[in-house]
């Protein structure tokens, strides 16, 4: 045998290290041609400008390659001598993609075999290894934690915000009520008495019903002053799989850590997560993250400690605008009577001859398909209906429903034509839900939720020639794409395509005729039959995409400051890191929501130095926002000034609020999307207190604002009232009102005695039965507002505000709104007599 690499010279052996020319030498399939124009562009860039920088984010429109150009970076290092590489995906199910990929181009990978352990090739930097994030970031990972941690040269992550969420949730000890009853038990009871001091009528709601969706957090000062008992509780059960993989991460700092309580689920995480334990990555040479063009990499400095200069200067292909083609269609733009059921009712009842697809936020959604025979997809059948639809097998042809898959999820082609994207998402991490809660208007989160939403968009348009029709429905979400000021949070591609899909509806509507649902949905025709007419307009229309640079500075400022802040309080700089805090109140301009956010973790980090000055801002937190903690020492509740209510005027000035008839309406369909059995309490709740303030009435929340007394209250003038007691989250087979819920109902029928003792009241519960369970008692004149009644209010409601369709809004007299009010059953007499009946009191049998 000829031994041919003798026979060259010593120079022309060596490793190349440009990842072109590392390309062009691999033995690679007949199936792999040669780099993309896209490919050659970004990697040439990384090569020239970048190559020697720690901190690295190459954006890439889905379809460029940015699976090989990771690959090749990898190489290229691995053949400079800086590895061990490692490649991280989001999940197990793009491992297997990543490596058939890998093999394809000839490219030498190594995988994690059956006997967990590092391969060789891999720490003798022979082989790039490829794993998925939750393998290298847990408390037990193999690649070692803190001063054990495995050396890495290089590290990418593909698909960055998706590896971001789960590298955040591998410090989440997750305490499943049905799986760990008597652990979620021990720990309920040692802080029930904090809790019901933070909200009686919500930790009821808690404690009596698994499938409730009411998040309570657990006031930091009980839980830093009963830490030992935390500590003892979870130490017993650190073997247990909702706690072994976190152990180790937080065992040590359990007083740092906060908690999140729910009716199926306690969570308990990090103040701060700790992600310098995971030192594979921290203490990395070069960690280069992959991110679409479509997200914005802002949170990386926050979690991730990513250098701002990598944020402020990725590695884009600025030769390409946009990829793919998204008809975005939003039907209750084109009328108000395609509501979200009537479509999912219309499109559900389909059979499809591709792929098609729902995305929904929760569980109890995806159940509003099922009556159609559609097919709900969980963990246990996901991977297997996904590869159906990639091989195309499209079973009996009907809509699948992913619950919360905004990632992670590839369907091109054929896999998925149709994509309806249902409903504004939300986190599933309790810590991100409370924030969206208390900070629903700030800026920092509202960019979280339009990252989310553009995550779910690019589920089904994965290369440049691919096309969908995506649909929205969902009156949250069509409001958040449709606000000027949300709108401008996407990227400018989904900008553009946003702007199309609200043209199109415009368009629909031009005849003044009132389409069908059947005649909108030949509009999603002439995307799926390739329409020459659509297909040049769309083209037309993404060419003028403007790419304008935004300005970060501000957001980049407060995540860098929120950093600094974090890293003081893990060093037990405790008074360092609430000044930081207060920088940002001092220089960044807040709304209250935001202040009050901030006043709130300024009060935690001072527990530990000044229990009296953390208590003070915590009041302040609490009034400049009713979502954060009630402060210990209580606080004072402020009456209803309600004699005289000039309930007509109101009604007007609310209405001339609205720029024009479609935003009010489209306000109005939000209301009542809301007001539906199987919605969360606090939304609910908040609706029936918006639907009070729009009928012209004075509306409070009593059990928000001051953690006492009935879910909402109306003054209708003249000393009379209408109290609720909301159980939006009762299913709808319920068949009996428990006698904790009558008790409940007692206690907040004697408060508003107390509180407005000479006054006439009208004592709703909202609750799908009328039944009240042999045992319970009502000790006050209760009435009953069951699902039926409360769709005809939702109607009436809907009727009365359409009479406003050919008037002007700013011109409106008050004889004319006092005669809908009377033809719409929504005068005072009707409101109080018209939609509530009697309850049934069963007999002991």
């Amino acid at each position: 045998m000829i031994d041919f690499t003798k026979k060259m010279r010593q120079t022309e052996i060596k490793k190349g290290d440009n990842p072109i020319e590392i390309y062009a030498a691999l033995d690679r399939t007949s199936l792999a041609g040669p780099l993309r124009g896209s490919q050659e562009e970004v990697l040439t860039k990384w090569y020239t400008e970048k190559i020697d920088e720690r901190d690295v984010i190459i954006k890439l429109h889905t379809g460029e390659g940015k699976t090989l150009i990771g690959l090749l970076v990898l190489m290229t290092k691995l053949n400079k001598g800086d590895g061990p590489c490692v490649y991280i995906c989001p999940n197990k199910y793009l491992v297997e993609q990543v490596c058939k990929e890998a093999t394809k181009f000839g490219i030498p990978i190594c995988t994690i075999g059956e006997n967990n352990q590092l391969p060789n090739e891999f720490l003798a930097s022979k082989r790039i290894l490829i794993t998925h994030v939750q393998k290298m970031f847990n408390g037990k990972t193999i690649f070692g934690t803190g001063n054990t941690s495995e050396k890495i040269g290089a590290i990418v992550f593909d698909d960055a915000h998706a590896c971001l969420d789960a590298i955040r949730d591998a410090f989440v000890i997750s305490i499943k009520r049905n799986e760990e009853k008597e652990l979620y038990e021990k720990i309920f009871e040692l802080f029930e008495d904090d809790l019901s001091e933070q909200g009686e009528g919500t930790l009821w709601d808690i404690k009596n019903n698994e499938d409730y969706d009411s998040i309570m957090m657990i006031p930091y000062w009980a839980w830093i002053e009963k830490k030992s008992q935390v500590l003892e509780l979870l130490a017993k059960s650190k073997d247990k799989n909702c706690i072994t993989f976190v152990w180790s991460l937080i065992k040590n700092s359990v007083e740092n850590c906060q908690a999140f309580i729910k009716g199926n689920e306690i969570q308990i995480m990090p103040l701060v997560a700790p992600i310098n334990m995971f030192g594979c990555f921290t203490n990395a040479k070069y960690r280069i993250l992959m991110s679409a063009t479509t997200q914005d990499d802002s949170f990386f400095v926050k979690v991730l400690g990513i250098s701002i200069n990598a944020i402020k200067e990725p590695i884009i292909n600025e030769k390409l605008k946009w990829s793919g083609e998204k008809m975005i269609l939003i039907p209750s733009l084109i009328s108000q009577e395609f509501t979200r059921h009537s479509i999912i009712e219309y499109l559900g009842q389909m059979t499809y001859k591709f792929g098609a697809i729902a995305l929904t936020p929760t569980w109890k959604k995806q159940e509003d398909y099922c009556e159609f025979g559609c097919i709900p997809i969980d963990k246990s059948n996901i991977y297997q209906e996904m590869n159906n639809l990639q091989r195309g097998d499209y079973g009996t042809g009907k809509l699948r429903v992913l619950v919360n898959r905004y990632d992670g999820i590839d369907l091109p082609d054929n896999a998925c034509r149709i994509l309806i994207l249902d409903s504004l998402p939300f986190s599933t991490n309790m810590s991100d839900v409370y924030e969206e809660k208390a900070r629903s208007k700030s800026h920092l989160i509202q960019k979280k939720i339009a990252q989310k939403i553009e995550q779910g968009l690019g589920r089904s348009v994965r290369s440049e020639k691919d096309y969908s029709c995506i649909i929205l429905i969902g009156s949250e979400l069509v409001s958040f794409i449709r606000s000027s000021l949300t709108r401008e949070l996407f990227s400018n591609q989904t900008q553009k395509q946003i702007e199309i899909g609200l043209q199109v509806s415009e368009w629909a509507k031009e005849d003044g005729k009132e389409l069908t649902i059947k005649e909108t949905a030949s509009l999603m025709n002439q995307c799926l039959k390739r329409d020459n007419g659509w297909k040049a307009y769309y083209e037309s229309e993404m060419n003028r995409i403007e790419v304008a640079e935004k300005n970060r500075e501000d957001e980049l400022e407060i995540l860098s400051l929120e950093q600094k802040a974090e890293n003081m309080f893990l060093q037990k700089k405790y008074d360092e890191a609430a000044n930081v805090i207060q920088s940002i109140l001092d220089t960044i301009k807040c709304d209250k929501s935001d202040k009050g956010w901030y006043l709130q973790m300024k009060a935690h980090y001072m527990y530990h130095s000044s229990k009296i000055e953390s208590q003070k801002l915590q009041r302040a937190a609490f009034e400049s926002n009713f979502e954060m903690l009630k402060p210990r020492d209580g606080v004072t509740y402020k009456k209803m000034e309600n004699i005289n209510l000039n309930r007509i005027q109101n009604i007007i000035k609310n209405i001339q609020k609205f720029k024009s008839f479609d935003e009010l309406m489209l306000e109005i369909n939000r209301i009542n999307e809301c007001l539906s059995f199987g919605v969360t309490a606090d939304k609910f709740e908040a609706a029936v207190g918006e639907l009070g303030i729009l009928l012209g009435y004075v509306s409070q929340r009593p059990d928000k604002s001051i953690r006492k007394g009935p879910d909402n209250l109306w003054g209708m003038g003249n000393n009379y009232y209408v109290m609720f007691e909301c159980k939006s989250e009762v299913s709808l087979g319920r068949k009996e009102i428990y006698k904790s819920e009558v008790g409940q109902m007692n206690n907040h029928c004697g408060w508003f005695d107390k509180e407005y003792p000479d006054a006439h009241v009208l004592r709703i519960m909202i609750i799908p039965t009328n039944c009240v369970a042999y045992d319970a008692d009502f000790t006050h004149d209760v009435k009953i507002l069951r699902k039926n009644s409360l769709n005809q209010l939702k109607k009436n409601v809907i009727n009365f505000f359409k009479e406003l369709k050919e008037y002007d809004l700013n011109c409106l007299e008050e004889r004319f709104i006092h005669n809908c009010l009377k033809m719409h059953d929504l005068d005072n007499e009707s409101i109080i007599d018209k939609y509530v009946e009697n309850p049934k009191i069963q007999k002991h049998q």
